[in-house]
């Protein structure tokens, strides 16, 4: 087959969440995919630019009111094509999402190959990625919704992982789904990546726009209502698309993974070694990130004395000083500094809901 016969891609990019774990520069008015965090350019417009070429057609973006003028500039600035942003009127996940973007493509009787695509994970090894999404097509083709599973490189506890079904081997590597699995104890990431099954779930999914419209009738029927109707009701304003809001907040809040993906009999997953990280805490931007003789990543003004293994990022406007420092994160903005542990990070999510009480 050649590759003018070949059914081209929809990017449907995920642009919302608040990304607490990166606090302070993360908020909820300036999330994670906004930040240049692994190079010069943001993560969306990073996301963006991955999903470009003849393969693919003009990218969807589901995102919210509040960040629409900042999405649509990163965009723009960066070149990227988009067919729409679509502004969910409230958070109701990724199920919803995938439901709304697949709703607004079948609107005039189409069905595209729809690849879901979180907005703020990283994907160094690019050409890895395009390989297994071309295991997944001809899959995604015959009615699967296939996930692409990363390749495992160590016992990480902070990812859900997905489990292969080796004993139902598919066409070019990839494998039918035998279940998915929350983030795991230390013992059990362990366990699983000695057995070679496992594939942390990096939450992209590739399916035709009916496949998943399907799977909500069955497993989310009310939800899938709620969004058609929402869809139907849509006014646009060029690039701009805003659902009936009554309708959309009936839908239910859940994720792709819990609301179909568990249940379903069509999931298929591609292992691939990608160097994916989805940039969830700060230890995750220090691995990325280059490291200078010290094992330091820095940013922005910075005196370093006797400090190593450390990030130390500052956009403050003042100059900060550190003095004595292993395995730690200094992150000074405009109106907060964080001072914690690297291996401590993931905690983070518990201090900012402290903040949040406290109304910091």
């Amino acid at each position: 087959m050649t590759s003018e016969m070949q059914p081209t891609i929809r990017p449907v990019i995920l642009c919302g969440g608040a990304g607490t774990r990166l606090w302070p520069l993360s908020r909820e008015s300036f999330p994670k995919q906004l930040l240049a965090l692994a190079g010069e350019r943001s993560l969306l417009q990073e996301t963006a630019a991955r999903l470009s070429g003849d393969r693919f057609t003009k990218a969807i973006i589901v995102s919210g009111e509040d960040q629409r003028d900042l999405v649509r500039d990163q965009l723009e600035s960066s070149g990227a094509g988009v067919e729409a942003i679509l502004l969910e009127p409230a958070r109701r996940n990724t199920a919803a999402a995938a439901a709304l973007a697949a709703a607004w493509v079948t609107r005039g009787g189409g069905d595209d190959l729809l690849l879901l695509m979180p907005s703020d994970h990283v994907i160094r090894d690019r050409d890895s990625f395009i390989r297994a999404i071309e295991i997944g097509v001809p899959q995604a083709e015959r009615g699967a919704i296939v996930t692409f599973g990363a390749t495992a490189t160590g016992p990480n506890t902070q990812y859900g992982y997905i489990e292969a079904d080796d004993d139902q081997p598919l066409s070019g590597g990839a494998f039918a789904i035998a279940r998915f699995h929350e983030k795991p104890s230390a013992e059990k990431a362990a366990d699983y990546v000695a057995s070679g099954r496992f594939f942390w779930n990096a939450g992209i999914f590739l399916a035709k726009a009916s496949t998943i419209l399907g799977e909500m009738r069955h497993f989310l029927p009310e939800s899938l209502e709620a969004i058609s109707e929402a869809a139907a009701k849509a006014e646009a304003d060029g690039i701009i698309v805003r659902p009936e809001p009554g309708a959309f907040k009936r839908a239910q809040n859940i994720s792709i993974d819990n609301g179909i993906m568990e249940k379903t009999s069509r999931g298929v997953v591609v292992p691939v070694q990608m160097d994916w990280s989805d940039v969830g805490s700060w230890d995750a931007v220090w691995k990325l990130g280059d490291k200078d003789d010290a094992n330091n990543v820095a940013r922005g003004d910075i005196v370093a004395l006797d400090t190593k293994n450390s990030l130390l990022r500052n956009e403050s406007g003042m100059v900060v000083a550190v003095l004595g420092l292993d395995n730690m994160a200094v992150i000074a903005v405009r109106d907060a500094v964080l001072v914690a542990p690297l291996d401590r990070a993931a905690e983070l999510k518990d201090l900012v809901e402290r903040l949040r009480e406290n109304s910091r």
